[in-house]
């Protein structure tokens, strides 16, 4: 936003093309920045609930550690995307 601003203070017109990536880039730095608070969300809740009714977890525990192995998955399918 603010190199639009920028640009548009000097007189430079941005091409529909160059609009198009800057939404892309901007979309793809909030998944980025959303997605890994999303994923590590769903074990954060788990451990939670556990510790907050002092329930034995037993099998629970396996979904706290595949959503972690999650996070590096999707900031590269994120980027992947973003490249592709």
């Amino acid at each position: 936003i603010q190199i639009r601003k920028l640009l548009s203070s000097k007189g430079v017109a941005l091409s529909n093309r160059t609009m198009k990536l800057q939404r892309q880039f901007f979309v793809m730095q909030l998944q980025q920045s959303v997605l890994p608070f999303v994923i590590l969300s769903v074990p954060f809740v788990i451990f939670m609930y556990g510790v907050l009714t002092g329930a034995q977890l037993g099998f629970w525990s396996l979904p706290l550690t595949i959503f972690l192995w999650f996070c590096p998955v999707v900031q590269a399918s994120v980027q992947l995307r973003y490249v592709k």
